[in-house]
């Protein structure tokens, strides 16, 4: 996987506007890139993309700005996005519990609902289930066949199985799918015409959690559209961006989950909304939404930093957390 970091963010002071600006990020990226980044960057401000760049290694493949990378953990957005469009198309509840769509669920797991799924509170002992399972009845046996941690929505515990769920939730609400609905729904109406799937065949290690491959230009596409409420209403679209489940303290910070992203809030209200993933193959992602609606995208294949992702790393280094 490639690894890509989004950052859109609520106050992106380390920036200047114009071309000064696009020279400043640049050299930030380049001292970065002699101490091992490979990757593309781009970042964007007032509906306009201010800097646009690839980095490469010596030694490894050429990167351009087109190059694909995989979103590893960034489909989970995509995927919460298609369940709310499920919900405006009264085909699906948050509140529903998941025995409505997968009728021969065992007596102990009838109490998980959508909602738990979304806010990875299902409790679900495992993490990847689904993985090397084509067929979603399989990968669904599998999932729900793990015990129960803890009772559901008693307590959050990030686990791909939860979105592997949902993707199959889509398909069965749906008729169709998880990929064609993501498609027809999500990205061709925010024209992502760069944005797909791994592969033609995908196992349930690889849909809804993950699978998922994007451009920079189309990430930057797809955050814009949920914050400009192209895609959603107004409604739908600032809910996309709210916290649902308080996941831990940072102070001055308090951290949320989100619709597939991590919320940042601070006295009381959300300064930060971030994309992430972390893949196979040294790719990793990160994404932020700051108060002057500055959009950072790193896409990167170059591993880890100092103990945290390059897409992250390179993040932090163009702004900081405010």
């Amino acid at each position: 996987m490639t690894r890509v970091l989004v950052w859109f963010a609520l106050a992106f002071a380390v920036l200047p506007c114009g071309a000064q600006s696009a020279a400043r990020i640049d050299a930030i990226v380049r001292t970065q890139r002699d101490s091992g980044f490979a990757g593309v960057v781009l970042v964007a401000r007032a509906d306009s993309i201010i800097f646009e760049k690839a980095y490469s290694q010596p030694t490894s493949k050429p990167i351009t700005v087109n190059t694909k990378f995989n979103i590893a953990s960034m489909t989970k957005g995509f995927t919460a996005a298609g369940i709310l469009r499920l919900r405006s198309q009264h085909r699906v509840s948050f509140s529903d519990p998941i025995s409505r769509f997968f009728p021969h669920l065992p007596e102990q797991k009838r109490e998980i609902t959508v909602f738990h799924l979304l806010t990875h509170t299902s409790g679900l002992a495992g993490h990847s289930a689904g993985t090397g399972i084509v067929r979603r009845e399989g990968a669904v046996s599998a999932i729900l066949a793990q015990r129960l941690e803890y009772p559901p929505g008693t307590h959050y515990r990030y686990a791909d199985d939860d979105y592997q769920l949902l993707a199959a939730i889509i398909e069965v609400a749906s008729g169709d799918t998880w990929e064609h609905y993501i498609e027809r729904e999500l990205l061709t109406p925010a024209k992502m015409r760069s944005t797909g799937f791994q592969g033609t065949v995908l196992d349930w290690g690889h849909k809804g959690a993950n699978g998922m491959q994007s451009t920079a230009k189309d990430i930057y596409r797809w955050v814009t559209a949920i914050h400009e409420e192209k895609l959603f209403g107004r409604t739908e679209s600032k809910e996309l961006e709210s916290p649902l489940m308080h996941v831990r303290s940072e102070p001055p910070f308090e951290i949320h989950y989100g619709y597939g992203t991590r919320i940042y809030v601070r006295g009381g209200k959300v300064s930060e909304v971030m994309h992430s993933g972390s893949g196979d193959a040294r790719n990793t992602s990160i994404a932020r939404i700051l108060a002057d609606g500055t959009v950072v995208v790193v896409l990167s294949n170059s591993g880890q930093r100092h103990g945290t992702t390059w897409a992250s790393y390179v993040g932090q280094r163009l702004a900081t957390r405010r």
